[in-house]
């Protein structure tokens, strides 16, 4: 039976259940592994389910006994809060100046802007290398690798402020100072509190991708461990039972933070998208 035989009625109907088992999949192909990974951390056979040997706490017991996992944990994140920190500054100063103000090569300056979040990791740890030692004359460093990721952040905080900011009534600003508020007040009573979640949005998500950057700190960061590479050491030396644990951890951590986000304002929607957008 061709598809034009069908009812329209049935045609949506299928196309609505077509899409919820394509949803379904993906939602199964994301979380498998990750499950898989949850169960092995509690597994005594952490390498392989099958054959299942039983549970244990003593995985979970040596990664935090770890002090050289927890010292590169807290690492990641000092240099991912300082790091989205200096990115949701700048981000945001420059959110305000595209919105703004007009000037020359305004459309070059948002491309080149944003064009830390597209570029390869390889490429932009390469090339940040090569600038820090031949035109700065600054080894690699803990600074190194606040300013690479401050780089590699501040377009995850451009893109929200900048469409928050061109979709801003203007007029309720205009309201503020017609009935006095001189422009600080303006900014402070109106224009913050609705670009807030916004902002916040962006410091969630530059702080986020700094914490599980691997690929750019790897170029930057001279002789000591951030958490990812302090990971990939575990891989290569075969600690896979640790590696599932701080894994799992992380994974659980990331997840309450975004469903404190989602609550909170709505934050996560402003980089998320959602009903409120149409």
């Amino acid at each position: 039976m061709s598809t034009a035989a069908l009812s329209p009625s049935t045609r949506e109907r299928a196309l609505k259940y077509g899409l919820y088992g394509t949803a379904a999949l993906t939602m199964v192909f994301l979380w498998t592994p990750l499950l898989v990974m949850g169960v092995l951390s509690f597994a005594e056979n952490a390498s392989t389910i099958f054959p299942f040997q039983g549970f244990t706490l003593a995985n979970y017991t040596a990664t935090l006994a770890d002090d050289g996992l927890l010292r590169s944990v807290s690492v990641s994140v000092q240099i991912a809060t300082i790091s989205a920190v200096i990115a949701t500054v700048l981000g945001v100063l420059a959110a305000f100046g595209l919105a703004r103000f007009d000037f020359p090569f305004k459309e070059g300056y948002r491309t080149f802007a944003i064009l830390p979040m597209v570029i390869p990791g390889i490429v932009l740890g390469i090339a940040l290398l090569i600038f820090f030692r031949t035109v700065v004359g600054l080894g690699t460093s803990y600074l190194t690798v606040i300013l690479t990721h401050s780089v590699y952040g501040l377009p995850f905080v451009l893109l929200p402020v900048t469409a928050r900011l061109y979709s801003f009534d203007r007029s309720l600003e205009e309201a503020a100072r017609d009935l006095g508020s001189d422009r600080l007040e303006t900014f402070r009573e109106v224009t913050l509190p609705i670009i807030a979640p916004s902002v916040a949005a962006g410091f969630l998500f530059a702080w986020i991708r700094s914490f599980e950057d691997f690929i750019r700190v790897y170029f930057v960061k001279g002789s000591f461990d951030v958490l990812t590479t302090a990971m990939f050491s575990m891989i290569k030396y075969g600690s896979a039972p640790k590696m599932n644990a701080i894994s799992t951890l992380i994974v659980f951590a990331i997840a309450v933070v975004l469903a404190v986000a989602m609550n909170a304002g709505n934050v996560s929607g402003y980089v998320a998208g959602n009903e409120d957008d149409e």
